[in-house]
């Protein structure tokens, strides 16, 4: 009985030892990304040590309400000290002009330019491949088609695709599939359904037909609402899934967006900060692309996702896709410039 006992208090020791080794080495790795708030030493350093500011705009600048208390006056001033603002955007629901004009509209200065959308940027991959055939675009024509006539790449597919037929056999005699696509590109899509995912799932079934998504945001920044708004990640993961194929992403957090910008503007990662509301695209995009990062908490990723100082790492936490810096809103980082 003794022994038992003993054995007993032994492996509650070492079981003890062992979590606290494990919660120790979690906070040694958490230390070493750890997430800082704003504050004026902070926000010297980035003025005196960045030249050009990346901001996505949902969440960040604007929301479904409109601006965003005190974004503008940090456009403002950023502008006003001679750095370069650009708007990098994974929603692709309109085109680059017409962000020009929304942005405009609220005030922010901008141009053809300065903005980066995943419409664009899709275009202007197919068109880098020499792409000639047609695309079955799951998208909206007035922002991915806009920019698809932009550099004269062939689609069809946006608007209403009722559903035909009642059932298994009806589909398979009924659907039409046009020979000359050799691209299914999937955006944003309030149309998103049943014929639509079976026609680009159909299409994929040819390996030699290109597979490409905007993005995969699961949702659109909704703070102060109770109703969650699907993201082109909605329509995206069901052609996935029933195509059993993964699409070139354009958006974030991949680097597509930032390569051009980098490209036609000359930018040095080095001297860049990236903006955004979601740390599995923003931040992850900023870090990837080798930027400094701030995270704003007005639009999707909660502080719980934040690892702070001298606190153990959230559970939620990416300990490997840490923003440099984060803050409430964009208005906090402006106190300090």
């Amino acid at each position: 009985m003794y022994l038992s006992r003993s054995l007993f208090s032994m492996k509650t020791r070492l079981t003890s030892h062992s979590m606290t080794e494990v919660v120790v080495n979690q906070i040694r790795k958490a230390s070493q990304k750890m997430s800082f708030p704003i504050n004026q030493e902070k926000a010297k350093d980035i003025i005196d040590n960045v030249d050009n500011f990346l901001f996505d705009c949902d969440g960040v600048l604007w929301d479904g309400n409109g601006v965003i208390a005190g974004s503008l006056a940090v456009v403002l001033k950023l502008k006003q000290l001679g750095k370069k603002v650009f708007y990098v955007t994974n929603n692709s629901s309109s085109s680059r002009q017409d962000y020009v004009k929304k942005c405009n509209d609220y005030g922010f200065p901008a141009e053809k330019d300065d903005i980066v959308c995943t419409a664009y940027i899709a275009a202007q991959y197919l068109h880098s491949i020499n792409f000639k055939d047609k695309v079955y675009l799951i998208g909206k024509e007035e922002s991915i088609g806009h920019e698809l006539d932009q550099v004269g790449i062939r689609y069809f597919g946006p608007g209403p695709d009722p559903l035909i037929g009642t059932g298994y056999n009806q589909w398979l005699k009924d659907i039409y599939l046009d020979a000359e696509v050799s691209c299914v590109l999937v955006g944003f899509d309030p149309h998103i359904s049943f014929m639509k995912i079976m026609r680009a799932a159909s299409y994929l079934k040819n390996p030699d037909c290109l597979y490409i998504a905007t993005n995969e945001d699961g949702s659109l920044p909704a703070k102060d609402s109770n109703i969650c708004i699907p993201g082109t990640g909605c329509m995206v993961l069901p052609v996935t899934v029933a195509a059993e194929r993964d699409p070139i992403v354009m958006g974030k957090p991949s680097t597509n967006m930032f390569d051009v910008l980098k490209k036609i503007h000359n930018l040095d990662p080095s001297r860049c900060m990236m903006t955004g509301d979601r740390i599995s695209t923003d931040i992850t995009f900023a870090k990837t692309c080798g930027m400094r990062s701030l995270l704003v908490l007005s639009g999707i990723s909660t502080i719980n996702e934040i690892c702070q100082p001298g606190q153990s790492p959230p559970k939620q936490a990416n300990l490997q896709n840490q923003p440099d810096l984060y803050a409430q809103n964009l208005a906090e980082f402006g106190k300090y410039i």
